[in-house]
């Protein structure tokens, strides 16, 4: 079930770096709400996952999830830089989430 857990705090992770670009500096007052509350709840659950996994494995696919999300979601919404060398070093970090979680 930790798993589990990290998994959807890693995808409150991508939410709140998401709903942060959209906040425009905080201005946006909508966004700025979700930006709060996505960032408490991936803060939580990471915690909550961290009970059973191991600290270094628990942080590392969190933060992977995070930014591997965040570079898809910037890609494919947001129109930025699209690359073949962007999705190559995209896959180790996709590659080294999965060894992590193989390998723990």
């Amino acid at each position: 079930m930790a798993w589990v857990i990290l998994i959807i705090a890693a995808f409150f992770e991508v939410a709140f770096v998401i709903t942060l670009k959209l906040s425009d500096g905080f201005r946006n007052k909508k966004y700025t709400t979700f930006t709060i509350i996505s960032a408490a709840l991936s803060f939580y659950l990471l915690s909550v996952a961290l009970r059973e996994l191991p600290v270094g494995t628990g942080y590392a696919v969190w933060t992977g999830i995070g930014a591997a999300g965040s570079i898809l979601v910037g890609m494919f919404f947001f129109h930025e830089k699209r690359s073949a060398l962007k999705f190559l070093f995209l896959s180790f970090i996709i590659a080294g989430v999965a060894g992590l979680k193989v390998f723990s």
